[in-house]
């Protein structure tokens, strides 16, 4: 059997302050985006989801047997960045990023478990010097009896903004290591430093 692993960061369809609709399009939203020179940028037009293809701007997974604690894979994607006039809503530029700068690292697999790292991040193809949303998540996954224990470790962090989510799905159960919404008053300025909000969870099968 194996243990899936997924970490999202995704722009929330209602961000206080900051989202509004897209003109003409009033079921998706939309928010200011991080330099002076751009627009706005959709946001992912949704809340937390379980889903592991949920629409996210970075997502990072892995797979691993709990057999033996190998590494059976890993997947990293960036979704579709959608620039409009924020007047208007016309769609100004439509790409989508590199995932090439996510990461698993420090991979390391020991007879009652293993432990790894999402690392790295991606930023705005619509802009070249945008800032990049950016992790540092240290995951541990070790045997406890007859079930697996996976925990997010200390010194783990993420950005104020946008929001990240993180799961762990095993025989079909889903279960949520953590939940982070965007700090109140953040917005895409606050993706110039690096990651400093600490995260923390764990969860049993």
């Amino acid at each position: 059997m194996s243990l899936i692993i997924w970490i999202s960061s995704f722009i929330p369809a209602n961000v206080p302050g900051l989202s509004r609709p897209v003109p003409g399009s009033p079921n998706l939203a939309m928010i200011p985006g991080p330099l002076p020179v751009s627009d706005c940028f959709h946001t992912d037009h949704r809340g937390f989801s379980t889903s592991s293809a949920a629409p996210a701007r970075i997502h990072s997974k892995v797979e691993i047997s709990t057999a033996d604690f190998t590494l059976i894979g890993e997947t990293h994607r960036c979704g579709k960045t959608i620039e409009c006039d924020c007047e208007d809503g016309a769609v100004e530029c439509d790409k989508t990023a590199s995932s090439a700068g996510l990461k698993i690292a420090a991979y390391q697999k020991r007879p009652s478990g293993c432990s790894f790292q999402f690392t790295g991040g991606a930023g705005n193809p619509c802009h070249t010097f945008a800032p990049e949303i950016n992790w540092l998540i240290k995951v541990e996954v070790k045997r406890v009896g007859a079930g697996v224990q996976v925990a997010v470790l200390p010194g783990s962090l993420v950005e104020p903004f946008p929001a990240f989510e993180m799961y762990a799905v095993l025989g079909g159960t889903v279960k949520t290591l953590f939940r982070r919404s965007p700090n109140p008053g953040s917005d895409p300025s606050d993706l110039l430093n690096d990651p400093t909000e600490i995260v923390t969870g764990t969860v049993s099968f």
